[in-house]
């Protein structure tokens, strides 16, 4: 995926890599390929995952071309440090409760009727509750959030 100065994003490779070993030196043969497509002097960085043999190929394509640097994907790392703090036990405590909750009123018609009233008579801004769902960790921030956010009307309606 190569993304433009005006933030246009293009597919110029797509190679199925399962039958090759993903050393830094293969990863780094496969981005050369691409980079030596479009001219070096065009590409400004390279945004990659904190592996250890993409950052290895990351390495080798900055030697060999200056201008090229590698940035690591903030969000990646966001992702990694979120799913370390979930692993805690009282974290986890407080998410599955938040998640049993959210269930709880995603699950009966009635009582979602009820909280959605007194979401209204409490005049509380923004959506619903929202569900943790392991594969999509902003979600884990979302779902306590939104259980706090709507305190209120939780315990107007229980």
């Amino acid at each position: 995926m190569v993304m433009t100065g005006s933030r246009k994003e293009y597919l110029l490779s797509l190679e199925d890599l399962s039958n090759i070993r993903h050393t830094g030196k293969h990863l780094s043969n496969v981005i050369k390929k691409v980079i030596n497509k479009v001219r070096a002097k065009k590409f400004v960085a390279i945004v990659s995952d904190n592996s250890s043999n993409v950052a290895a190929a990351c390495k080798i394509i900055t030697n060999n071309y200056p201008n090229i640097i590698n940035v690591r994907c903030i969000m990646y790392c966001v992702n990694l440090i979120s799913m370390s703090i979930v692993k805690i036990d009282e974290v986890k405590y407080i998410v599955r409760c938040a998640n049993i909750l959210t269930k709880y009123f995603k699950n009966s018609t009635l009582e979602s009727s009820w909280l959605n009233k007194a979401i209204k008579s409490k005049n509380i801004e923004g959506r619903g509750l929202k569900t943790y769902v392991k594969t999509r960790w902003t979600t884990v921030y979302e779902c306590v959030y939104s259980v706090w956010r709507l305190k209120d009307a939780l315990q107007h309606v229980c």
